[in-house]
């Protein structure tokens, strides 16, 4: 057995016995007695009695036990040192989703870098995979950092170099861990984008500018962020990031009590009914696309013009 699977097998044995559960996909013709006008799709876990989900005729079934196989087998492959790694391994009780995050040790190549504008800020380099049955997440396999100085654990993944696919008919889960050759060259590529953040100094009226842009109209979302956001005297494009990331990890939201014309609203901060597993995903993407957006990209290119000088 290769070496992600081993630990997997050791470390997180629960997930583990979770996500190996056989699961076949067949056609179903007739509902009720009645033919469908179009055949569906279910899978199925038999050993535990569950349908887990219905799909159309383009859907793939790819099994979690196929899916860690074949990223156990590139990371050997490729050489990538899991030595002194850290594996976190979520699947839900549904079996309708599954998260892997694999974090690196200092041993290993990659190991940990140490922010130039703050020397006491260190990102840890890590791999996330997340995959499902009930197509409510599509297969990711990204990179990601995780910001070690910070409390709230600053979760952020990338567009560099990630493979992204959903589980139709001409998807070759193969070619989703090529991606692995080019690890290095994204790790650094993401690393040097987070330099320029921490070189943008923002006002006030910047970061609610930001964040307003962000929460599109959603109060709530705002005062998450501006709760989260790092009190300093000097504030940078990278705490807004922090900001944006921590949303996104932590499974919250922000809920308004007292009167609704108040001058001054009120909020208390309460679990999402979302699972941790969609949550974090859906609101991942979110981030990223607002990261792309023109208003964030403003403020980053004065912060390569601040690199360039």
């Amino acid at each position: 057995m290769s070496t992600l699977l081993n630990r997997l097998k050791t470390e997180r044995s629960g997930a583990y016995e979770q996500a190996i559960t056989p699961v076949v996909l067949e056609q179903e013709t007739h509902t009720g007695g009645c033919m469908r006008v179009k055949p569906q799709y279910n899978v199925y876990a038999k050993s535990i009695d569950r349908l887990i989900h219905s799909h159309g005729d383009h859907y793939q079934l790819i099994p979690y036990e196929n899916i860690l196989s074949g990223l156990s087998d590139s990371l050997d492959t490729y050489g990538i040192n899991l030595k002194g790694a850290s594996i976190q391994f979520d699947v839900a009780d549904t079996l309708s989703r599954m998260r892997l995050r694999v974090m690196f040790g200092d041993e290993s190549e990659f190991g940990s870098h140490t922010m130039q504008y703050n020397t006491a800020d260190k990102l840890q380099f890590g791999i996330e995979l997340v995959s499902s049955y009930d197509a409510s997440i599509v297969f990711k396999l990204q990179t990601m950092f995780l910001r070690l100085i910070c409390d709230n654990g600053m979760k952020s993944t990338e567009s560099f170099n990630s493979s992204i696919r959903r589980h139709t008919t001409n998807f070759q889960i193969e070619e989703a861990f090529d991606k692995l050759k080019g690890l290095n060259t994204s790790f650094n590529k993401l690393r040097d984008q987070f330099e320029v953040y921490q070189s943008v100094k923002l006002t006030r009226d910047d970061v609610n500018k930001l964040f307003k842009s962000f929460s599109k109209g959603s109060e709530g979302k705002e005062y998450l962020l501006n709760k989260v956001l790092e009190d300093k005297k000097i504030i940078t494009l990278w705490d807004v990031y922090n900001a944006l990331t921590n949303y996104s990890s932590h499974n919250k939201r922000a809920v308004s009590v007292g009167k609704r014309n108040a001058k001054v609203k009120e909020f208390n901060i309460k679990d999402s009914s979302m699972d941790n597993i969609r949550s974090d995903d859906k609101r991942s993407d979110e981030v990223q696309n607002f990261i792309e957006s023109n208003t964030f990209l403003f403020f980053v290119h004065q912060g390569v013009s601040n690199t360039l000088r």
